[in-house]
């Protein structure tokens, strides 16, 4: 809209912006509204177009970043009060290949305390609320990134995924969230690099605007081993009128109800469940898998917390102190790591890499639900127990998300697909994975989930004013 002139940088800019600072004192998605700055690339990138000079693929369309990544000028907060004042000097990768293409940042979403919970709720900043029943939580812990693309603040959205960091809440959100493969796109500045299984995510409401921010954000780039040395295949957008249903109809899948969880709620079941049958229909031939194999569930929280524990060693009581409950047990965790469970995390990391790879030779695609039950309640303890059906399934990760986690480890590429509802009317989405580089056929296999379930049609009641065009730019 924006390159044809339908509409100008400035104007979708200011709708935007508009619409973000009505909707986030409802939801609390932002952890800091860049105006300024998000008007003057705005008006630059109208004066450029103007003049004739070359433009790229994303001009003059807003988004957000996640507040654990750079941007320059702002303050990378990581939702705690300990990084006040931590103002970025230049911008992540992914975040400068964005404003290479002409994006426009409009701001910081909310994550909680350094990406420690799946729950995006922190001191700092307060609890983000899911926008389709605000009693529930939006999921983490890119919990803001998921609200800003489904409430319309933000068409496209650069998050992080760790263990489901973007998956999850777009599943709870009712929006795409995709892990690409790992070293797809740089991930310089995490702390764990030569280690990596923190990934940087990307949320979007539309395939076209997923397929184009993966485009923009994949390649190379010196300072990230594991982006190195390769070519990425470039992905398109499939359509009414490409071949991705062909493509999808020739291949076969797993689906795995369960993949180490101890219970799935009925509800989510069912959607899942229809989603699938969804698939066999245009030609998908799928195995449900109910075999118990180690997904490494335990081993994922092992190199999460240990991972904490030493980022946080800097930290003394003092400051300990000012940090949320949750993270200051996720520190004792880590601590608490015996040193066998530690020297074994590598050779089991690396067992469940073969584990993957052999299911992934047998079938190109793993289904399997996102999370095993609606998204609890937006005050919930993240470290009680959680129940599924009124049935106890230990704590969040071993009860709630265990189905992204693997994947992280494996760096295998995988994307969350809105598919329906549960009976309360809250979003539910199935996931796929695909072997290293294979983010083609994820997009190929959500266009055949999205002939039978427009996900884009649907709103949350609460931000239905949202549906105009000026506040929803498409990216392609």
């Amino acid at each position: 809209m924006i390159a044809d002139g339908e509409t100008t940088s400035v104007a979708v800019t200011e709708a935007v912006l508009a619409h973000t600072r009505a909707v986030d004192a409802a939801f609390n998605a932002f952890a800091h509204i860049a105006e300024a700055s998000a008007l003057e690339a705005a008006h630059a990138a109208d004066a450029a177009l103007q003049a004739g000079a070359a433009v790229g693929p994303l001009h003059g369309v807003p988004y957000s970043v996640k507040d654990l990544l750079d941007v320059a000028g702002m303050e990378t907060g990581f939702g705690s009060e300990l990084m006040r004042g931590n103002i970025a000097s230049h911008d992540a990768v992914a975040v400068q290949r964005l404003r290479a293409a002409g994006a426009v940042c409009i701001g910081k979403t909310t994550t909680p305390e350094f990406a420690g919970s799946v729950l995006t709720e922190s001191i700092r900043h307060g609890v983000t609320c899911n926008p389709w029943d605000p009693l529930h939580t939006s999921g983490g812990s890119s919990g803001g990134a998921g609200v800003a693309v489904a409430t319309g603040c933000a068409p496209i959205a650069v998050a992080t995924d760790g263990a489901g960091s973007a998956r999850i809440p777009a599943s709870c959100c009712g929006v795409l969230g995709l892990k690409p493969t790992l070293g797809r796109i740089p991930h310089a500045s995490a702390p764990d690099l030569f280690a990596n299984f923190t990934h940087i995510g990307l949320m979007a409401r539309s395939l076209s605007d997923l397929a184009v921010m993966l485009s923009v954000a994949s390649g190379e780039d010196v300072g990230d081993p594991w982006s190195t040395g390769r070519i990425w295949r470039t992905v398109s957008t499939p359509d009414a009128s490409s071949p991705a249903t062909n493509r999808i109809a020739e291949l076969s899948a797993w689906y795995f109800p369960l993949m180490g969880n101890p219970r799935l709620a009925v509800d989510i079941a069912d959607v899942c469940g229809v989603g699938v049958d969804r698939l066999r229909r245009v030609g998908l031939d799928i195995a449900e898998n109910n075999t118990r194999l180690d997904w490494g569930i335990g081993l994922s929280k092992t190199i999460m917390r240990a991972l904490m524990s030493a980022r946080m060693a800097r930290y003394g009581e003092q400051e300990r102190a000012r940090m949320g409950r949750g993270m200051r047990q996720a520190i004792l965790d880590g601590d608490a790591i015996e040193k066998a469970e530690l020297r074994s995390a590598p050779i089991r990391r690396s067992e469940l890499y073969r584990l993957v790879q052999q299911l992934l030779s047998q079938r190109p695609l793993i289904l399997s639900p996102v999370l095993s039950a609606p998204p609890p309640p937006a005050d919930f303890d993240p470290v009680s127990a959680f129940a599924v059906d009124g049935e106890d399934a230990g704590d969040l990760r071993a009860g709630w998300f265990t189905y992204p986690t693997p994947f992280n480890l494996t760096g295998h590429p995988a994307i969350s697909v809105p598919i329906g509802f549960d009976s309360s009317g809250l979003p539910v989405a199935l996931q796929a994975v695909a072997g290293w580089g294979q983010e083609q056929l994820l997009l190929d296999l959500a266009a055949c989930l999205q002939q039978s379930f427009d996900w884009e049609a649907h709103w949350p009641s609460s931000v239905s004013a949202l549906t105009s065009s000026a506040a929803r730019p498409s990216a392609a």
